[in-house]
């Protein structure tokens, strides 16, 4: 029985120390050149040393534009700087393992200080990490495609940023490319991706937290396809200390849990609205093991009642599908939030909820009174840039471009008649913006006041911000939230917003946390009536006998509470009032001519600003308000 039990505890010891630490590929990163003769000389024993431990070490290798001209330094000078400088790199060559320069009878950081018993020891750390990569060539083979696996094995945090460094594993040239004789080039970087400063990761992460990473590169000064790869590593960008790397495969990834769906992308929402509606656009992917037929989308303004989108269709493991979701109209504040799910990939829970919600915050468009104003400074290729401004309809009020003049600043003031939501749109047929691909092009479009609308240079094929203009926004919002008088929110009350004429012009429901909201309001003066269906309650010997005091004048009750004891709707309170209402603690009665409940709303008026108004519900006879209504 001993025994039994003795391994059944190695065997749990066993299994926890599997889920806690992953092992560990070491990762060497070389700064060289093809003129440097210490290069040459270390280079040889220093890649017989990596080829000899292949499941154990990858190598990055950055070509540096000293002391003499390198090409594989030419053809991409920025991203090789980028780690100069981090690691402070002032000679070559010179190698860092896991982050830290390798130390030993040479200098510090000498590729010749690297041996088999450093290697080894660094091996046998465990990393805190997995990192599993794919890459895979466009059907034309001149883009490569990488999809980035990492998954937290035990906890870990830190400043984290994740690296993939596009490489070709041997490039042999049939002469010398520089002075000091080697003709043969191992890993060398050919670019950083996405960026040369890598992807934040989140500053903690749990076990069984992952993240993925997708991007791609269009190729460039490639010498041989066949020898394309990718090295990833995740670093901590403080300590420069590497917690694991790893070498792409064309295999497919595997997901890591079973069934989960991720939104990786929400699009077609400006940072300035003044609409009052978005269309947003939503990309999903499937970072489960099987395939995905059917989800549902559920997406909000400003916490408001969700609309649900239900998908179907066929999504294979690690694909994407972009969806344009229908319009939501939404009552539009200064600071607004739509926040988007993805849920039940395949009808059933996702293994995996954490990654299933994206957010995405705006605000209020400006107002421009009368006209607003354009600066823009052209790039070296200004025919390629163009601009509208369109009404709400789509319609093209005001346009530029495209220009002829390079570096030249153009101002216009642009006089818009009608009170509209209005749109502009600043596009470049290159793609590439007005900074800083073909020089250093930039843009400002402000209201008759000074106001900011929008400005950059930095962008891709188009940007897009609204604006308001007339006699102030042609429409507001009311809102706020109605609560019972005790503070507990009033969900799921009706309300209806009226004009002068009684005509009702919007309605709305509160949401859990009582919170309602009308959206595109005109200036002028409303009414807002409310109606609920909730329980009436809370009326007891207590209301009674606060209601006779009042009318005795022994204490006095004011407001909502006052109004509350007016059961016959005569227009004050009277001992035939008080009557009716112990008939109705008494079951004699089961309701008031009047109703069961009453709010305080007082008139609204808009005058070019949104309008905030909380207000209270009551049942009637509650004069202590001591009722806790139903959540539903």
């Amino acid at each position: 029985m001993k025994k039994i039990f003795l391994f059944l505890v190695g065997c749990i010891l066993l299994s926890i120390q599997t889920f806690s630490q992953s092992q560990r590929l070491v990762l060497v990163e070389e700064f060289t050149n093809a003129c440097c003769g210490p290069c040459a000389s270390q280079n040889p024993a220093f890649d017989a040393l990596l080829q000899a431990n292949p499941t154990k070490i990858t190598a990055i290798k950055y070509h540096t534009n000293w002391p003499g001209v390198d090409p594989m330094n030419t053809q991409n000078p920025g991203d090789v700087q980028e780690k100069v400088t981090y690691y402070n790199v002032t000679g070559v060559p010179y190698a860092a393992l896991d982050g830290t320069p390798i130390a030993g009878s040479n200098y510090l950081g000498a590729p010749s200080n690297l041996t088999q018993q450093k290697i080894d020891a660094e091996y046998a750390i465990p990393s805190p990490l997995e990192i599993s990569i794919n890459h895979h060539l466009s059907a034309t083979n001149d883009t490569i495609f990488v999809t980035m696996l990492i998954k937290a094995t035990q906890a870990v945090s830190g400043n984290l940023v994740a690296n993939l460094a596009v490489i070709e594993k041997h490039i042999h040239f049939n002469s010398p490319p520089g002075s000091n004789g080697e003709k043969d080039f191992y890993n060398v970087m050919k670019k950083l991706l996405p960026t040369k400063s890598g992807t934040t990761l989140p500053a903690s992460m749990a076990a069984g937290d992952y993240i993925v990473i997708t991007t791609s590169w269009k190729l460039a000064n490639v010498y041989n396809l066949a020898e394309l790869s990718v090295v990833g590593f995740v670093q901590n960008l403080t300590t420069k200390n590497v917690l694991q790397a790893a070498n792409s495969s064309t295999e497919p990834l595997a997901g890591i849990y079973a069934n989960d769906a991720q939104i990786t992308e929400v699009s077609n929402v400006l940072d300035k609205t003044c609409s009052g509606s978005l269309n947003p656009v939503v990309t999903v992917r499937n970072n489960g093991q099987q395939p995905i037929t059917n989800f549902q989308i559920n997406y909000s303004v400003n916490n408001s009642s969700p609309l649900t989108y239900s998908w179907n269709g066929n999504l294979p493991v690690f694909g994407t599908t972009t969806i344009a979701l229908p319009p939501i109209a939404f009552s539009l504040l200064d600071n607004n939030t739509l926040t988007i799910e993805c849920l039940s990939p395949n009808g059933i829970p996702d293994d995996y909820p954490q990654n299933n919600t994206i957010t995405k915050s705006f605000v209020s468009a400006p107002v421009a009174q009368n006209y607003v104003s354009l600066i823009l400074r052209t790039d070296n290729l200004p025919q390629e840039t163009t601009w509208d401004i369109k009404n709400s309809s789509g319609q093209v009020m005001k346009s530029g471009g495209p220009y002829t003049q390079t570096n030249h600043v153009y101002k216009d003031t642009l006089y818009l008649s009608t009170p509209d939501c209005y749109l502009f749109t600043i596009y470049d047929a290159g793609g590439n913006g007005i900074c800083c691909t073909n020089g250093h092009g930039v843009y400002q479009l402000k209201s008759n006041d000074g106001t900011e609308i929008i400005a950059g240079g930095l962008f891709a094929y188009q940007e897009s911000a609204e604006f308001s203009h007339g006699s102030g926004s042609l429409t507001y919002s009311v809102s706020g939230a109605i609560t019972y008088p005790q503070s507990t929110p009033l969900s799921g009350v009706t309300l209806q917003l009226k004009d002068g004429n009684g005509t009702v012009i919007a309605s709305a429901t509160t949401n859990a946390s009582g919170n309602y909201s009308f959206a595109g309001v005109p200036n002028g003066t409303y009414t807002i009536s409310a109606t609920t269906g909730k329980a009436w309650g809370g009326v007891s010997a207590s209301d009674v006998l606060l209601f006779k005091k009042h009318i005795a004048g022994i204490t006095s009750l004011t407001g909502i509470f006052l109004a509350s004891g007016d059961v016959n709707g005569s227009g004050g309170l009277s001992a035939s009032d008080v009557l009716l209402i112990k008939k109705r603690i008494a079951t004699i009665t089961n309701s008031f001519s009047v109703g069961d409940w009453l709010f305080n709303s007082i008139p609204v008026t808009v005058s070019n600003n949104n309008v905030t108004l909380d207000f209270n519900g009551l049942c009637y006879g509650d004069a202590n308000a001591s009722y806790t209504p139903p959540a539903k």
